[in-house]
C-alpha cells in the first residue's frame, strides 16, 4: 500500500464524525485498514483510502465543503498527535506559516506548498502536485486557517487568488506557552533548531512505525499459518476419530449386509420354487386350451399338491417382508456411509441454519456400535429453533463429547442427551454415569494435548478442539461433576 497521506488526516476525519455523532460504521465500511491504524498519527495511508473517506463524509453530511470543516476543526480535536504539542510551544502563528512547506509535508508526501510572499501577518501560498485534489486542498485550507486557534486567537482568514494560490492573514500576536507577552522574541536559530529536532523526532517515529508495520505483517502471516495449522489439526483429529470408529462402523455395516445376503439366498430359493409352480401352471393352461378333462384334473391335482409341498402361501407372505427388511438394511448401510463421509470431509467455512437434533442423530448413528456395548442412550429433546452454525464442525464436537462419555464408562452405564431453548440460547447437555473427572483436572481438560486416558484411547486434542469450535460459534462449553453420576458437558449456542 502506498504511504502518501498521514493518518493525521484520517484521525481528523474519524474524530470529526464522532464529534458530530454520526454513523462511524458507515464511514469505515469496506475499508481494509483498522480503525486503530487510521487513528495512529505516526502512520501513513494511500490517497485512495482518504478520498474514499472524504466522499463518504460528503454523503453523510450532505456538504461539499466538509473536507475544509474537518481541517478547520482538527486543531481543536487534537488530531495531529505530537504536532499539537510542538505548535503550542512555538508560541506564534507566523513561525508556522513561514514554514508552510514543512507544515504540508507533515500531512502529504505528494502535495507541494510554495511560499510566494510573506510578512508578519500574511503569506501567499501556492499548492501543486498531481494528487492535489479539491478534497485535500480544502483540508489544508482549513488546517492552515486553524493554526491561530492553538493560542486562543481568531482563526486565520484565507482568500483564493487563483486555482492553486491562496492568501492567509492572521492577527500578529506573540504568545509563549499560551500567555501573551509583547516582549517575547524567539530567535530564528531557536525556531530552526526546534523544527530540525521536530523533523528528527518525526523521522524516528516513522521509522519505528515502519518497523512495527513489518512486524505486524509478520504476525499476520504467522496468524494465518496458525489458522491453517489449526484446520489441519482438526482434520487430522477427524481422521483419527474415524480410525477409532472404523471397527464399530464396519460391524454396523456388516450386520445389515449379513441379513441382506441371507435374504437374497432365501429369495433365490423362493424364486426356484415359484418357477417350478409357474411351469405347472403353464401346463395347466395348455391342457385347458385342449379341453382334456382327465389330463386337466390330473394337472390341477399336481399343482395343488406342489403348492402345499413348496409352502407357497408362506412364501407369498414372507416375500414382501424379506424385500422390506433388505431395503431397511440397505438404507442403514447408506446412512452410515453418508454420515461417515459427512464427518470425514473438510467442513466448509460458511454458517447456515441447521437443526441441531439432526447433527446429534447423525453422530449417534456413527457411534452405534461403540454405544450399544456399554451405554444406554437417554434423550430428552426440547423444542429448538434452527441455529446458524457449521453443522459438520458441531458434529465433531458431539462425537468428541459422546465418545469421551462412552470411554469414561467402565462396564455398563447411561449417557443422557438433553436439549433446551432458554433466553434466546440453545443448550445441549451431555452427561454420563462414568468415572467422572477429578476436581484437580477440571482446570486443565480444555488445554491442548491434555488427557488422562490410556495411550490409544485419545489423541488428547478432543476437548481443546471442541472448545475452539464452540468459541468460533460465539458459544461456550462448560463442564461440571454430577452427583451420583460422572460428568456433564453443556454447550451453549446463540440462536
Amino acid at each position: 500500500m502506498k504511504q502518501e497521506v498521514s493518518c493525521r488526516v484520517t484521525n481528523s476525519i474519524v474524530a470529526y464524525v464522532r464529534k458530530e455523532k454520526k454513523n462511524l460504521v458507515r464511514l469505515l465500511e469496506g475499508i481494509e485498514l483498522s480503525e486503530e491504524h487510521l487513528l495512529d498519527t505516526n502512520s501513513w495511508v494511500s490517497h485512495e483510502v482518504v478520498d474514499t473517506l472524504f466522499d463518504r463524509l460528503e454523503e453523510i453530511f450532505f456538504d461539499n465543503q466538509i473536507a475544509y470543516k474537518v481541517g478547520l476543526y482538527s486543531s481543536r480535536l487534537e488530531s495531529w498527535g505530537v504536532l499539537d504539542s510542538v505548535f503550542r510551544m512555538i508560541g506564534e502563528a507566523r513561525l508556522i506559516y513561514h514554514q508552510a512547506r514543512k507544515f504540508t509535508s507533515y500531512f502529504y508526501k505528494t502535495i507541494e506548498t510554495r511560499t510566494v510572499e510573506k510578512s508578519d501577518f500574511h503569506v501567499l501560498l501556492k499548492f501543486s502536485g498531481k494528487k492535489a485534489s479539491p478534497h485535500h486542498v480544502q483540508y489544508l485550507l482549513g488546517a492552515f486557517e486553524s493554526i491561530p486557534l492553538y493560542w486562543n486567537q481568531p482563526q486565520a482568514y484565507s482568500q483564493k487568488i487563483d486555482e492553486v494560490t491562496y492568501e492567509f492573514r492572521w492577527e500578529n500576536k506573540q504568545l509563549f506557552f499560551g500567555k501573551k507577552d509583547p516582549h517575547v522574541s524567539l530567535s530564528p536559530q531557536l525556531i530552526q533548531d526546534t523544527v530540525v529536532q521536530l523533523e528528527k523526532t518525526i523521522a524516528l517515529i516513522e521509522k519505528k512505525n515502519r518497523e512495527l508495520q513489518e512486524k505486524n505483517e509478520e504476525l499476520t502471516e504467522a496468524n494465518q499459518k496458525l489458522k491453517d495449522t489449526i484446520k489441519e489439526k482438526i482434520q487430522a483429529e477427524k481422521m483419527a476419530s474415524i480410525g477409532q470408529l472404523a471397527t464399530g462402523v464396519a460391524h454396523e455395516i456388516n450386520n445389515p449386509l449379513g441379513f441382506i445376503m441371507s435374504n437374497l439366498g432365501r429369495i433365490r430359493e423362493y424364486v426356484g420354487k415359484m418357477t417350478l409352480l409357474l411351469s405347472e401352471y403353464d401346463q395347466l393352461v395348455h391342457h385347458i386350451s385342449d379341453k382334456d378333462k382327465e389330463e386337466m384334473k390330473r394337472v390341477c391335482d399336481r399343482v395343488n399338491e406342489l403348492r402345499k409341498t413348496q409352502e407357497m402361501e408362506y412364501i407369498l407372505e414372507d416375500f414382501p417382508l424379506l424385500i422390506a427388511e433388505s431395503q431397511e438394511g440397505l438404507n442403514r448401510v447408506r446412512n452410515i456411509i453418508q454420515d461417515l463421509n459427512s464427518f470425514a470431509r473438510v467442513a466448509p467455512e460458511e454458517m447456515v441454519l441447521h437443526d441441531v437434533h439432526e447433527g446429534l442423530e447423525s453422530t449417534l448413528n456413527l457411534l452405534r456400535y461403540e454405544l450399544k456395548r456399554k451405554a444406554i442412550i437417554r434423550k430428552d429433546y426440547g423444542q429448538l429453533p434452527k441455529v446458524k452454525c457449521n453443522l459438520p464442525r458441531l458434529n465433531q464436537v458431539f462425537l468428541n463429547l459422546i465418545l469421551n462419555a462412552c470411554q469414561a464408562i467402565e462396564d455398563k452405564g447411561e449417557i443422557k442427551i438433553e436439549t433446551a431453548h432458554k433466553e434466546g440460547k440453545v443448550m445441549i447437555s451431555i452427561s454420563d454415569t462414568g468415572s467422572g473427572i477429578e476436581p484437580k483436572y477440571l482446570s486443565q481438560i480444555f488445554e491442548p494435548f491434555f488427557t488422562t486416558k490410556k495411550s490409544g484411547q485419545s489423541m488428547g486434542l478432543g476437548l481443546s478442539t471442541a472448545l475452539g469450535i464452540i468459541k468460533n460459534h460465539s458459544g461456550d462449553l462448560a463442564v461440571e461433576s454430577v452427583p451420583k453420576m460422572g460428568s456433564r458437558f453443556t454447550i451453549t449456542l446463540p440462536c
